[in-house]
C-alpha cells in the first residue's frame, strides 16, 4: 500500500470513528428520560391534564377536542 493510500484510510477510518462517537453522544443526549409523564388526570370524557416532565423542566398541559395546550410552565422551585 503506498503512503497516500494508508494515509486516506487511517484518515477515514478517524472520521468514520468520530460520526460514531457523535451519534452515540447525540442519541443518550435524547434518551427516553427526556420526556416524562408526571401525573395525569382526566377532567371529562374527552378531557384532562397532566404534568410533563421535558428535559427536567415541568409544564402543566391541558387535552381535549382541540387538541393539547400548554398552560403553564413550572419554575423548579414550584415543582412538586
Amino acid at each position: 500500500m503506498s503512503g497516500a493510500a494508508l494515509l486516506a484510510t487511517v484518515l477515514l477510518l478517524l472520521l468514520s470513528g468520530g460520526a460514531a462517537l457523535l451519534h452515540r453522544r447525540l442519541a443518550r443526549a435524547e434518551s427516553p428520560d427526556a420526556l416524562g409523564v408526571a401525573g395525569r388526570v382526566a377532567l371529562s370524557r374527552e378531557s384532562g391534564v397532566a404534568l410533563l416532565r421535558v428535559r427536567g423542566d415541568l409544564l402543566l398541559v391541558g387535552w381535549g377536542r382541540n387538541g393539547v395546550r400548554l398552560l403553564s410552565r413550572l419554575e423548579r422551585e414550584d415543582a412538586p
